[in-house]
């Protein structure tokens, strides 16, 4: 008759085929493959989120800028015309307003003699009266088109020459002016032609902002400044 051994101290049974590595093994292969990509594609939504609301507060920023800029041109020009001097005495002092377009859009021109000229120089020779104009020109290489501003203290009676020529602003699509004479508007203006100056001039800017979306900034100027 055999007895069974006492079970020696500290000693357990063996544990079942397996149980031991599903124990300490921790996350499988395949478990720690899904949980990566589904991390990799919650990161992926997060920057996409967050790269389509700064291209969107970007463009906001670009656009607030674009039009900034765009009144205080638009202001400037107005300051000037609106100081737009003409005189029958004086053969020098006029104003012509040229109607263009170009692609289809306006291109207008504007020169005029103006008492808006700041002198920097005490005692210099140089007075308030002064020829400016304002016009667009395209660059076709770089595919922009640039306002430009001529100024010129020198009035000579040649509206459209001499002086110097400075680029306000690029990106402008379309310049437009309209003068009033009183009972109608119309495109295109001549002083010495018509015997004198509009009563007022409407101005129109033509802008794109970053979505490609036209938007027309405007104002009107009365021309109250006549010489006898």
């Amino acid at each position: 008759m055999h007895s069974n051994p006492l079970p020696q101290k500290g000693l357990r049974d063996p544990p079942a085929s397996g149980s031991l590595l599903s124990t300490t093994a921790g996350f499988t292969l395949l478990e720690i493959v899904i949980s990566v990509g589904i991390l990799v594609v919650i990161l992926a939504i997060i920057y996409s989120t967050f790269n389509s609301s700064m291209k969107v507060f970007s463009a906001m920023e670009t656009r607030e800028d674009a039009y900034g800029q765009t009144r205080v041109i638009l202001n400037r020009m107005a300051e000037e015309i609106g100081s737009t001097y003409w005189s029958n005495a004086n053969p020098n002092t006029g104003l012509l307003g040229e109607d263009k377009e170009e692609d289809g859009l306006p291109f207008d021109s504007l020169h005029f003699t103006s008492l808006s000229h700041i002198r920097w120089v005490r005692d210099s020779r140089e007075s308030e009266l002064c020829e400016i104009g304002y016009y667009l020109e395209t660059d076709r290489e770089m595919e922009k088109t640039f306002l430009f501003r001529r100024e010129d203290w020198n009035v000579d009676g040649t509206l459209e020459e001499g002086g110097i020529t400075l680029e306000l602003a690029e990106g402008i699509d379309g310049l437009n002016f309209r003068y009033y004479d009183g009972e109608e508007w119309v495109d295109d203006w001549d002083s010495k032609a018509k015997g004198g100056l509009p009563k007022a001039i409407e101005i129109v800017l033509l802008v794109s902002d970053p979505t490609r979306k036209r938007i027309a900034f405007s104002t009107i100027i009365l021309t109250p400044i006549v010489g006898g």
